[in-house]
C-alpha cells in the first residue's frame, strides 16, 4: 500500500487491492476532498468473486475502479470512464483485485500474520498524516478517515493485507536477475546501426493541378460538415475556493510556533544524521553472504546490483537515528548508527527480513536557534492551517450541495464571489476570436463544465490540487450548428484543394514505394517520378539514439527502425504536408565491446517486467491454493454501471 508513495516498482498486485487507505492518502496529498466515499468490506451488494473464506463485493470493486479512475484523471483531466476502461483495463483491475486477495488469503493459510507494531509503523510513515512538527498526527489521521467515511479498523485491515502480501512476494522478486542469453538479442536491437534513404513527396508538387467546380465544393462541404460546424458554446459560472478565501483563519500564534520548535529536537536541536543505503534479504544466510561479498572487495552498490537491487531499491537517504528507527526498527537503526562512516553493518533481523546497512556519510548538525527557525515554522504552520481551513471549506460546500442547496445560496452563505466566463467551446475557444485565451482558473473547469447536463446541480471541482477549487455551475448553452456555406466558401475551397493534392501525393508516393520494393533504387525511382521531386537523403541511426530523443522522434526516422531490410515504408508527414518513402538498405550489428553496456541496460529495462510476470504467476498459484471463483454476471454488472451516466455518490 505504502509503495504508492515510495515509488517501489515491485509492488504491482497489492496496490490495486488496498484501495481504501491508498485513496484516503491520494485525496489528502492531491486535494481531491469532495464528492467521494470510501470503499470497504462488508458491503450489502453481492460478491463478484469468492476467494478462500472471503469475498470481494460488487461495491468494493466499483469503488476500486472509480478510485483508480480519479487518480488517472489527476494526470489526464479530459479522461472519461469509457476511455479509461477500454483496452482491457477493467479486466486487468478485476484480475489484480482477485489475485491480491488470494495472496493475502494464502499468506494467512500458511501461518503468516501482520503485527500491530508493523501496521502502526506503516500508518505513522505516511507523510500525509504528519503534522507541522514532522511527526505522525492522530488528528490528521482521524480527520482523513472521517472525511472519507472510513474506520480505523478497515484501514488497519487493508494495511495488514499489504504486509502479508509483501511477506509472500518480496522473497520471490528480491533477488531476481536475467541471464545474458535472454537480454542480448534485445540489446543488439538497441545497438545495431541502420542505414537507408528518406524521400519526400510534398502536396505542393501536385496542388497546381486541382481546380474544383461548384458541385465539388458543395459535395465536399456536405461530406465534411462536422468540420464546418460551430461547436456547442457554454458560459460557466464558478466561485473560487482557495487559500485567499481562508487566509484570515490561518495565522499562527507565537505560542503555537514555540510549541512546534520545542517538539522537534530531531529538526532543530544539535543532532547527528547519516546518509544510509540498505538491502533487505529474506533469510540470514543470504544476508551473511551479501556482507561477505562486500568484505571480500565488492562495493556495496556492486553487491546490491548482483543481488537484484537497483539504486532506487537500496537508497534510504539522510536520517537521524530516531527517523531511521521508525522506518526500519530500533535494532537496525542502532546498528547503523554504531557503524563508522563507510562501514557496513552485520545482518540485523527486522519485521521484513534481514537488513544490511551501509553508512555513506556522517554529519554533525548544530542546533538551530529559535529566532532563526521561527519564520520557517510560522510558514509551515500557515500552510497547515490553510490546508485544514480549505479542506473544511470544501467539505462544508460539498455538504451543502449534498443537502440540496443551490449555487446562489451556497455562494451567499460562504461569502464567495461569482465569476462568469464568456461563451466558450469545450476546448476553451471562442469562434472568430483566435487570440482568445481562457483564464487559468477556467481551463481545468472546461471538462467537467461540458460533461455536465445544463440542468445538473452545481459541483465542487479541483483547479489546482491542495490549492484551489471551484463551485461550478453551467450557465447559458448555445447548441452547435453548421456554418452557412457562403461564410466558409474560401475555406472549403482551400481544404478541397489540399485534400485532393494529398490524395495525388500519396498515389505518387505509393507508386515509388512499389518500385523500390521491386528493386529500383530510391535515386532512380524519384528521378523518374511524374512530378519534380528532390533526391532522397541518406540517413543512419541506432535505436538507442531514438530512446535519447525522449519521444520527439520524426515519423520517417521512426520508420527506419520498423521497416525490414531491403523494403520501403510509406509515412504521412505531420500536418498533411505530404508523404515520406523510407528505405532500409543496410543493418550492421553492434560489436561485442559496444554491446556490453547495452546488455546491462537491457537487463535493467526488462527486470520490472520479469518481476511482474513472477508476481502474476504467484497470484495465479495463490488463487489455485486457496480456491477462487468468479461471478462473471456480477462482474459485468459492475462494468455496465461504471459505463452508465450516473457518477458515484
Amino acid at each position: 500500500m505504502l509503495s504508492i508513495f515510495r515509488n517501489n516498482p515491485k509492488i504491482v498486485i497489492a496496490i490495486f487491492a488496498i484501495v481504501t487507505i491508498a485513496f484516503v492518502v491520494t485525496l489528502v496529498d492531491k486535494g481531491g476532498m469532495s464528492g467521494f466515499t470510501g470503499g470497504g468490506s462488508g458491503s450489502s451488494t453481492g460478491a463478484i468473486a469468492t476467494i478462500g473464506d472471503t469475498s470481494i463485493s460488487a461495491d468494493d470493486l466499483e469503488q476500486q475502479v472509480r478510485n483508480r479512475f480519479a487518480q488517472a484523471q489527476q494526470q489526464q483531466p479530459t479522461l472519461d470512464m469509457p476511455t479509461f476502461l477500454s483496452g482491457g483495463t477493467f479486466e486487468q483491475l478485476v484480475d489484480q483485485s482477485i489475485g491480491a486477495t488470494a495472496m493475502e488469503q494464502y499468506a494467512r493459510q500458511i501461518g503468516l500474520a501482520a503485527s500491530d507494531k508493523q501496521i502502526n509503523g506503516q500508518i505513522a510513515g505516511i507523510p500525509a498524516f504528519h503534522g507541522p512538527d514532522g511527526k505522525f498526527s492522530q488528528q490528521l489521521y482521524e480527520g482523513a478517515l472521517q472525511q472519507q467515511h472510513l474506520t480505523d479498523k478497515s484501514v488497519r485491515a487493508d494495511i495488514g493485507g499489504t504486509i502479508l502480501r509483501q511477506m509472500i512476494y518480496l522473497p520471490v522478486t528480491g533477488a531476481q536477475t536475467l541471464p545474458d542469453g535472454l537480454v542480448k538479442p534485445y540489446a543488439n536491437l538497441f545497438m545495431e546501426t541502420r542505414s537507408g534513404e528518406i524521400g519526400f513527396v510534398p502536396i505542393s508538387a501536385t496542388q497546381g493541378s486541382v481546380t474544383p467546380s461548384a458541385a465539388d465544393l458543395q459535395g465536399f462541404y456536405k461530406s465534411h460538415i462536422a468540420v464546418y460546424t460551430t461547436p456547442e458554446l457554454r458560459t460557466l459560472r464558478y466561485a473560487l475556493l482557495g487559500r485567499e478565501q481562508v487566509a484570515a483563519k490561518a495565522i499562527p500564534t507565537d505560542a503555537e510556533i514555540k510549541q512546534v520548535y520545542d517538539a522537534n529536537p530531531d529538526k532543530y536541536a544539535a543532532r547527528e544524521t547519516r546518509d544510509l543505503s540498505q538491502v533487505v534479504l529474506p533469510d540470514e544466510a543470504k544476508a551473511k553472504a551479501f556482507k561477505a561479498s562486500v568484505a571480500g572487495g565488492k562495493s556495496f552498490a556492486e553487491a546490491a546490483q548482483a543481488a537484484g537491487f537497483s539504486a532506487a531499491d537500496t537508497g534510504v537517504g539522510v536520517k537521524t537515528q530516531n527517523q531511521f528507527a521508525q522506518q526500519a526498527g530500533a535494532a537496525v537503526a542502532a546498528a547503523a548508527f554504531a557503524a563508522p562512516q563507510g562501514g557496513v553493518t552485520d545482518p540485523v533481523k527486522s519485521d521484513f527480513g534481514w537488513v544490511v546497512v551501509k553508512v555513506n556519510a556522517v554529519s554533525k548538525i548544530a542546533a538551530t536557534p529559535y529566532d532563526t527557525a521561527k519564520a520557517q515554522i510560522a510558514g509551515d504552520l500557515v500552510k497547515t492551517k490553510q490546508d485544514k481551513a480549505l479542506s473544511d471549506l470544501v467539505a462544508k460546500v460539498q455538504d451543502a450541495l449534498d443537502n440540496g442547496q443551490g449555487f446562489a445560496d451556497i455562494v451567499k452563505a460562504n461569502g464567495l464571489a461569482i465569476v462568469e466566463s464568456p461563451a466558450v467551446s469545450a476546448a476553451g475557444q471562442i469562434p472568430g476570436q483566435p487570440a482568445f485565451k481562457p483564464a487559468p482558473d477556467l481551463l481545468p473547469l472546461l471538462q467537467p463544465g461540458f460533461k455536465a447536463n445544463p440542468d445538473d446541480p452545481a459541483s465542487v471541482q479541483p483547479i489546482t490540487p491542495d490549492e484551489r477549487y471551484a463551485l461550478l455551475a453551467v450557465g447559458h448553452v448555445t447548441p452547435s450548428a453548421p456554418i452557412p456555406f457562403a461564410q466558409v466558401q474560401d475555406r472549403v475551397k482551400a481544404d478541397f484543394v489540399a485534400s485532393r493534392a494529398n490524395d495525388q501525393a500519396k498515389a505518387i508516393a505509393t507508386a515509388l514505394q512499389a518500385k523500390v520494393k521491386a528493386g529500383t533504387s530510391m535515386a532512380e525511382a524519384f528521378a523518374h517520378a511524374p512530378v519534380k521531386l528532390d533526391a532522397p537523403k541518406p540517413t543512419e541511426g541506432r535505436r538507442i539514439d531514438l530512446a535519447r530523443m525522449q519521444g520527439n522522434i520524426p515519423p520517417p526516422v521512426a520508420a527506419l527502425f520498423s521497416t525490414t531490410l531491403g523494403s520501403a515504408q510509406l509515412v504521412a508527414a505531420p500536418g498533411g504536408q505530404g508523404w515520406y518513402v523510407v528505405h532500409v538498405g543496410k543493418v550492421t550489428p553492434a560489436d561485442d565491446k559496444a554491446l556490453a553496456p547495452a546488455i546491462q541496460e537491457a537487463r535493467n529495462h526488462f527486470l520490472p517486467a520479469a518481476n511482474d510476470e513472477y508476481l502474476q504467476q504467484l497470484s495465479t498459484a495463490a488463487k489455485i491454493a486457496v480456491g477462487a471463483k468468479r461471478d462473471e454476471g456480477a462482474i459485468q454488472g459492475v462494468r455496465a454501471k461504471l459505463l452508465g451516466a450516473t457518477p458515484a455518490q
